[in-house]
C-alpha cells in the first residue's frame, strides 16, 4: 500500500512524539539544549503538551503520513494557518522549558528564531511549518514531501506564504519544494562548549492558481 496523509488523532500523538524523539537523536544540538537530567515523567509530559497544544490553539493542524503495509505513521507535521492578520498577531506566546533543558541555551535558539519569524512576516497572514520529522527508518520514501505539499497546496489556495525554519541537512529539501532564503538565524554557541550554528529561514511564495 502507497503512503497517505491522515489527520492524527490524540491517540495518534505518543507515536508523533516517538518519531520526534528518533528524528533529533544524535543531533549536534541535543546535548546543549537538552543535556538532562529529565524527569521519570518527562515522555508524558511531551505527550501531553503535544496534545494541549492542538487544544488551545485553533490554528494548529496536526497531519500524519501513514504507511499502510506498516501500519504504522511514518513522519508527522505541526502546520500553523493563520488566515487572518488577527490570528498572526496572536500567534507569539511565552516560551517555556521543562527540567532537563538548558533554559538559556533554549531561549537563545527557540526565542531567538520567533523574535525573527515576527521581524520577517510581522502581523500577515501565512502558513506556517513548525514542526516535520520522520522517522530515520523511512526517509527517502517521500513521506515528508507529502506533508510539506499539503501546506504548500493550502496556502495556494488561501493565496499565502509559508514560512519555515530548515535545518542545514533539509535545506536542499525545501528548496527542491520551492521554498527560498530570506534570512540565515545565526547562534553562537560556544560559551555552552558547541558551535556557531546556522539555521536557514525560508518562505515560499503562493503560486497563482488558473
Amino acid at each position: 500500500m502507497a503512503i497517505s496523509v491522515r489527520e492524527v488523532s490524540d491517540d495518534d500523538i505518543p507515536r508523533a512524539c516517538e518519531i520526534e524523539l528518533l528524528a533529533y537523536k544524535g543531533g549536534s544540538l541535543s546535548p546543549i539544549l537538552a543535556p538532562g537530567p529529565f524527569p521519570p515523567d518527562s515522555w508524558q509530559q511531551r505527550i501531553e503538551q503535544v496534545t494541549t497544544m492542538r487544544k488551545e490553539d485553533p490554528t494548529t493542524v496536526y497531519l500524519q503520513a501513514f504507511d499502510g503495509d506498516t501500519g504504522k505513521m511514518v513522519a508527522f507535521a505541526k502546520w500553523h494557518v493563520f488566515e487572518s492578520s488577527e490570528a498572526a498577531a496572536k500567534s507569539s506566546r511565552p516560551l517555556s522549558f521543562g527540567a532537563g533543558r538548558n533554559k538559556e541555551a533554549c531561549q537563545l535558539f527557540f526565542g531567538g528564531m520567533a523574535k525573527r519569524k515576527k521581524e520577517i512576516m510581522g502581523d500577515k497572514p501565512h502558513l506556517y511549518l513548525h514542526m516535520l520529522h520522520t522517522d530515520p527508518e523511512f526517509q527517502g520514501r517521500g513521506a515528508g514531501g507529502m506533508l510539506v505539499d499539503w501546506g504548500s497546496k493550502k496556502a495556494d489556495e488561501l493565496g499565502l506564504p509559508v514560512y519555515l525554519e530548515s535545518s542545514i541537512k533539509g535545506h536542499r529539501f525545501y528548496q527542491k519544494h520551492g521554498f527560498e532564503d530570506v534570512d540565515i538565524f545565526k547562534v553562537d554557541f560556544s560559551k555552552f562548549g558547541g558551535p556557531l550554528h546556522e539555521q536557514p529561514l525560508m518562505v515560499r511564495k503562493p503560486l497563482k492558481l488558473s
